[in-house]
């Protein structure tokens, strides 16, 4: 650091000499005035340090490698699995610990009856079903047991319309015991059902009752990214009231699968997982190799992180479109481009734009 003490008459004229010998860079560290009437600074500068700088450029652009390995990214905990400190073979560990099973839509298999917490998405995966034997040419029976939750029959209800299918709101066990009795081998059925919290007796209760009554297939909806502990107690209080399958949902929003490889370690095969939002093709078969590739994915995926963390430039094609109003124009208004639609319609456009798709 340079500095420098500069006396001149006044105040305007220091700064002038200083901007003559500094440069635009100086910053002054104190000022006085002196007995003959004039004023003295002192200032200072650091010097330029090219390497420095352009070393700090560099870093903020490396790419960032997980430290931590490949499980252990993903909050799998598989000490348990090795022999006196041998390097875990994890691979292995999961292809002996995991299963997979195919869900059977066949109108001569057992209703598919979907389960899960709050917001994990069972809904949606009953409309994706539907439309996935309809886009097939297969009219198959559409139910649900979640009639009190605000929005959840309007949302089904979307769905079955635009794919020219009933849906039957069911009140009671009963009445789904005989639905299924009478749709039973003619046609595929979908059962929803309302969220279930697992530590829940009664909720439990409700719902393996439902199960009985239909003698359905019971299939856990459970969304990845959850934490590893949590999700293995949750999927194994469902296993423990009927459920034979899992569903992973939301695999796009998550960055971490390490809970989901724990629910399945606890004894339930895995049989599809969510690929996005959108209904059609929304959700795929899982096996051990597209479950791989999906962790795999997902941990290099982090390796692509910049070190400072997320852009905080927003991408112009994320930014919400707005049309510009004319500079001669008198109007106020901004109009969105794209028309506000919700609920019932929105789902109704989306299913007709991908089906003509």
């Amino acid at each position: 650091m340079r500095i420098k003490l500069i006396r001149d008459v006044s105040m305007s004229a220091a700064m002038a000499t200083l901007r003559r010998t500094l440069g635009e860079d100086a910053f002054i560290l104190s000022s006085r005035a002196t007995s003959d009437g004039g004023v003295e600074l002192t200032a200072a500068l650091d010097p330029e340090v090219p390497d420095e700088k352009q070393q700090i450029k560099s870093a903020v652009a490396l790419k960032t490698i997980p430290k931590k390995s490949f499980h252990d990214w993903h909050g799998l905990d598989l000490s348990s699995f090795s022999d006196h400190g041998a390097e875990l073979n994890y691979k292995r560990i999961l292809s002996e610990n995991i299963s997979f099973e195919a869900l059977d839509l066949s109108a001569d298999a057992p209703p598919v009856m979907v389960c899960g917490v709050p917001g994990s998405g069972k809904t949606l995966t009953i409309a994706r079903f539907a439309t996935r034997l309809a886009l097939a040419g297969i009219l198959p029976v559409v139910m649900t047991t979640d009639t009190e939750r605000s929005g959840a029959l309007e949302q089904l209800a979307a769905c079955t319309r635009i794919l020219g299918l009933d849906l039957i709101a069911v009140e009671s066990s009963e009445m789904l015991e005989n639905l299924c009795r009478v749709k039973q081998g003619k046609m595929p059925i979908l059962i929803d059902t309302g969220a279930v919290v697992p530590f829940d007796e009664k909720g439990m209760k409700i719902l393996t009752d439902l199960q009985k009554a239909a003698q359905a297939s019971l299939t856990l909806v459970h969304p990845a990214g959850e934490d590893p502990a949590e999700t293995e107690e949750t999927v194994s209080w469902f296993c423990k009231n009927g459920a034979s399958k899992m569903i992973v949902s939301r695999t796009d929003c998550a960055r971490r699968l390490g809970g989901i490889v724990r629910g399945a370690m606890a004894g339930i095969p895995l049989a599809e997982a969510s690929t996005g939002s959108q209904l059609i093709g929304g959700l795929k078969p899982l096996d051990f190799s597209s479950l791989n590739e999906l962790m795999i994915s997902k941990w290099e995926m982090a390796s692509a992180v910049s070190s400072d963390g997320p852009q905080k430039k927003f991408a112009q094609s994320a930014m919400p479109v707005v049309s510009r109003r004319p500079a001669n124009s008198d109007s106020t208004l901004l109009k969105m481009n794209a028309p506000s639609v919700t609920g019932a319609a929105a789902l109704m456009k989306h299913i007709a734009a991908q089906g003509g798709a």
